[in-house]
């Protein structure tokens, strides 16, 4: 794959988190994908189906677990997706989230991104080169990384649509409004029209268990 795993709580999160980033990497002729770690209820599976076609997502799988366990079996399952589908980026939530479900989806993502890279567990170990942390309801205080997502925006804002259960529990306008008003906000400060802030979690190399722990190059990733 070498292109970009989102792990999310929920459906929705996918949308109103990195909905936009993921549209435009897919845009751009990049591999995307998401895992949804909760469908409750399971009614909810069809409308982040028809969000991620929306955003022109080509891989998806939907748990049905109907709240986040938090396990060792739980971050076992995470790291045999990252080591199957090999994203040079995974997304996921922030460790301050309101949302105690987004939080412990940050632990899980966190700690299987770690395993997943162990030699002596897969044969064909897989090493995460960079770890975003997205912003859904709670606001990021100052970004790493602010993406451009004016050329998508709309997409992202149709797939918002497709979780009809979502927008009808808050039938003011909430979400809706959420995305727009958060997205102009970032675009004020990325000097365009819409974008999607982020958060750059740092990685560790040098696990004895890793292929390769230690670089020539001052800059990071392979030697020169």
């Amino acid at each position: 794959m070498n292109g970009v795993l989102a792990v999310v709580a929920h459906p929705d999160d996918e949308t109103l988190g990195c909905g936009g980033a993921l549209a435009l990497h897919s845009s751009k002729g990049g591999e995307t994908a998401v895992l949804c770690l909760t469908c409750n209820p399971p009614s909810r599976k069809s409308e982040i189906i028809n969000a991620v076609k929306k955003l022109g997502i080509q891989s998806m799988n939907v748990w049905d677990e109907f709240e986040i366990l938090t396990s060792k079996e739980t971050v076992r399952r995470i790291a045999e997706v990252i080591v199957s589908l090999k994203p040079k980026a995974v997304i996921t939530h922030l460790p301050f989230d309101y949302h105690v479900d987004h939080r412990a989806t940050y632990n899980l993502v966190k700690e299987a991104v770690e395993w997943a890279a162990h030699t002596t567990i897969y044969p064909e170990a897989w090493c995460v080169k960079r770890m975003l942390l997205m912003e859904v309801n709670t606001l990021i205080p100052t970004p790493h990384v602010l993406v451009d997502i004016t050329s998508v925006f709309e997409m992202k804002l149709m797939a918002l649509l497709e979780h009809r259960s979502q927008n009808q529990k808050l039938s003011w306008g909430y979400y809706r409004d959420l995305l727009i008003k958060k997205g102009e906000l970032r675009g004020i400060q990325g000097g365009c029209s819409q974008a999607e802030a982020y958060i750059i979690e740092p990685l560790t190399e040098n696990s004895p268990f890793f292929p390769l722990k230690a670089s020539n190059n001052i800059l990071g990733g392979e030697s020169t």
